[in-house]
């Protein structure tokens, strides 16, 4: 009986639990991102790079292990929907940071665990109750603290473009939250990454950036972002094959604490005391919610 209850402690808590390894791993790209472009990196070349590295992975793998590369019929429209979110969130978001701080931009991109409670409840998908509301805004209070955004530099074209980013997340988290049940995540990545990268490549000739090719050292950040990002994408299919995409969008307010942890360690960036406060008030709510579910 023993057994039963912790098997079933630990279904119930696999999706969080991947939730937050995404978090981390995408917490990890954004400061590698930022001393990238100080070395002469542009942000697109290290999102094709991810992309690119994601890609190679889930294509090795899927041959490696003998996998299929076959989509059911029924998840293949929101395999599509995942490949174009996940393009326009890459693009968007970079785009907004060009007009709008960083912080700001990420304020806004992290609305979509909102929009998701708020589709959730329109759509009747969830037993959503007062405290989980209540949970939700304090953890976006808390987020607010963590980010601390600058509002006097503020761009309508930069706000546009961040606004499109998060509305694309929610329609990600939707799409894989479905696709996820009926595929493995190694494919799913396949075929969305093969959708983004014809993208990505459009926009680097398009843009075509400058870069310095005279020292390989500057391109060992890109590495590791790409990296990383691999164990990003493929927990956070994982979160949203275990849990809902409401639970898994709330756990993934994690990444705006690990992201300053990270820029602490990577680039000598401080904390600031409303950062901590407003840590604490997410990592208390998650915990309730742990608690509760």
């Amino acid at each position: 009986m023993d057994k039963k209850v912790k098997q079933s402690y630990s279904e119930k808590n696999k999706g969080p639990f991947f939730a937050v390894l995404s978090s981390l791993c995408y917490g990890i790209n954004n400061p590698l991102a930022a001393y990238s472009i100080q070395n002469g990196i542009p942000t697109i070349v290290s999102v094709s790079s991810r992309a690119l590295f994601l890609f190679s992975f889930a294509l090795i793998l899927a041959i490696y292990g003998k996998l299929s590369f076959h989509i059911p019929r029924e998840i293949r429209k929101y395999v599509v929907i995942m490949s174009i979110s996940t393009g326009m969130i890459s693009l968007c978001y970079v785009g907004s940071i060009n007009f709008i701080p960083v912080s700001l931009a990420a304020i806004i991109f992290f609305t979509f665990p909102i929009q998701i409670l708020l589709v959730s409840i329109i759509r009747g998908d969830h037993n959503i109750k007062i405290p989980d509301i209540i949970i939700f805004l304090i953890v976006f209070s808390g987020l607010i603290f963590v980010i601390v955004p600058d509002f006097n530099n503020i761009n309508p074209i930069g706000i546009l473009l961040a606004g499109i980013s998060s509305i694309c997340a929610t329609f990600l988290y939707f799409s894989s939250g479905i696709a996820c049940k009926k595929s493995s995540p190694i494919i799913l990545g396949f075929w969305v990454h093969l959708g983004i990268i014809p993208i990505l490549i459009v926009a680097l000739i398009l843009l075509a950036p400058q870069i310095n090719t005279d020292q390989f050292s500057i391109f060992i950040p890109v590495l590791i972002l790409s990296t990383c990002y691999i164990g990003a994408y493929c927990f956070q299919m994982l979160s949203l094959k275990y849990t809902s995409a409401v639970i898994s969008g709330l756990f993934f307010n994690t990444e705006p604490i690990l992201t300053a942890i990270a820029a602490a360690i990577i680039l000598d960036e401080r904390l600031l005391l409303p950062q901590y406060i407003g840590g604490m008030l997410i990592f208390a709510s998650l915990i309730f919610v742990s608690i509760r579910k």
